[in-house]
């Protein structure tokens, strides 16, 4: 029996230093490139295979105390003000139901965020405990599987006032898969810039068939931001200047042919219009943001809002006053509510700790030192922000977006599980993302791409080099 050469015996050794085991094969890695390099050297030294080999372990010293330093290096890293900050959200939501369930006849909604709170649980945990760099292993069949899911749920599940509600979450998940595809399109020049931005196509066309405006603003934004990161990083290895010129001015032509199509539906332009000023039809379209508007001019900063006898209700009611005059108190207005009934002073400290979240997450976001992981987190930020800020100016009542969620903390199922299984996948990231090494690409460069920029020309290349073995 042939008997191991002494560079398996070391990493042998370091490796069993390290419990975490997935460490292992990225740090025996690195201390493998290293011996060999180290080998290398002395072999062109005049060392003979043997001497050589000898010498470069010993160089690197006892494998056991290597294997000890490695080891407390390379732990898992939860980031505890994240999962804290997560924590609050949660138990503030449930906190919040329970208040409305017990002062509202017939909410009945505590026991059901309590049951979806807990498979919210759940969905986070196997998360962060998963390898998010699937979305970068298998993009192509991440994108499709959720393609096939959204189409599923568009037309089999039913419609609530002309929407197939259940489709909007995997729709939430397209940012996610998007950093999957955009990782592997690194490197392939304005081609893969262009095919990024037909791939997005996808899911847009199905959240107007949802349909759904603030889903598709939602992944519109959420994506641009992506694009717009990997230009500026140079991952698509294009020209910076020519590349957002594409990008936006794709983007700007989308949104004018859009915006023609509406204005060319009466009834939709007046929709558009009312969003944006609701006080042009206060008693039809515009009611929601008119009432909203209304509530918050007598909400105070601290305490329950004064009464607005102009309602016809009266001083003692202000519980059953949101709940009359507007709906969905707990769902889509739950912020309104909240401002009314405690006072300014609740808005901000709900907007105080969502901002602690992002901007702790935008911190950990920047350390990333792979792409799949800094991609990742940011569709995942993305996707979080965006729904938070819809959620904050149709409470305003500044634009009539139909809100998604106030994520984790109003009453919600789907969205509720959607958005705790995200947020496991960025502590995920966070988590591991240290021991992510981007797989080397086999494009040479940007002059090997399908479609290059060359001296004011774009130039298609039909005839492709084989790439590099």
């Amino acid at each position: 029996m042939q008997r191991p050469d002494k560079i398996t015996e070391y990493l042998e050794t370091v490796r069993q230093q390290i419990r975490w085991k997935r460490a292992q094969p990225v740090v025996l890695e690195e201390i493998k490139d290293h011996l060999s390099d180290l080998k290398s050297a002395l072999l062109e030294g005049g060392l003979d295979e043997e001497t050589a080999t000898d010498k470069a372990v010993a160089e690197m010293g006892d494998p056991i105390l290597v294997g000890e330093q490695l080891d407390y290096v390379h732990r898992p890293k939860p980031d505890w003000m994240l999962f804290a900050l997560t924590g609050v959200m949660l138990l503030l939501g449930a906190a919040l139901q329970y208040f409305i369930d017990s002062n509202l006849d017939g909410a009945w909604t505590l026991e059901q965020q309590m049951a979806w709170g807990g498979m919210a649980v759940i969905a986070m945990l196997a998360a962060y405990f998963a390898d998010f760099t699937i979305v970068g292993k298998y993009p192509k069949l991440v994108f499709f599987l959720l393609c096939v899911i959204t189409v599923v749920f568009c037309f089999f599940t039913g419609t609530v006032r002309g929407t197939a509600s259940y489709a909007i979450y995997p729709l939430l998940l397209f940012p996610t898969a998007f950093a999957g595809l955009v990782y592997s399109m690194r490197n392939k020049g304005y081609g893969g810039l262009i095919l990024c931005g037909a791939a997005l196509v996808v899911p847009a066309l199905l959240s107007m068939i949802v349909p759904n405006l603030t889903v598709f603003f939602l992944l519109g934004v959420s994506c641009l931001i992506l694009l717009t990161a990997a230009v500026f990083k140079g991952w698509f290895n294009v020209k910076k200047l020519s590349a957002m010129f594409i990008l936006y001015g794709s983007t700007a032509a989308v949104l004018a042919i859009l915006f023609f199509m509406i204005m060319g539906v009466g009834y939709r332009a007046e929709r558009l219009r009312v969003a944006f000023n609701p006080s042009l039809d206060p008693d039809g379209m515009g009611y929601i943001g008119t009432t909203i508007q209304r509530i918050l001019s007598h909400s105070q900063f601290i305490g329950s809002g004064m009464p607005l006898n102009d309602y016809g209700v009266s001083v003692n009611a202000s519980n059953l006053l949101a709940a009359r005059i507007l709906p969905e108190i707990n769902t889509d207005y739950l912020l309104t509510y909240l401002t009314y009934e405690f006072g300014w002073i609740t808005f901000l400290l709900i907007m105080a700790l969502f901002t602690a979240f992002i901007i702790r997450a935008v911190m950990l976001c920047i350390k990333q030192k792979s792409v799949l992981g800094f991609l990742t987190s940011t569709a995942i930020i993305s996707t979080f922000g965006v729904q938070l800020i819809v959620y904050i100016v149709s409470n305003l009542g500044i634009l009539l977006f139909s809100p998604l969620s106030l994520p984790l903390i109003s009453y919600g199922k789907m969205a509720l599980v959607t958005n705790a299984f995200l947020i496991g996948l960025l502590l995920s990231v966070f988590r591991t993302g240290d021991l992510v090494r981007d797989k080397a690409e086999t494009v040479a460069g940007r002059h090997n791409s399908f479609i290059r920029y060359d001296n004011g020309r774009i130039i298609i290349d039909l005839i492709r080099p084989k790439a590099m073995e």
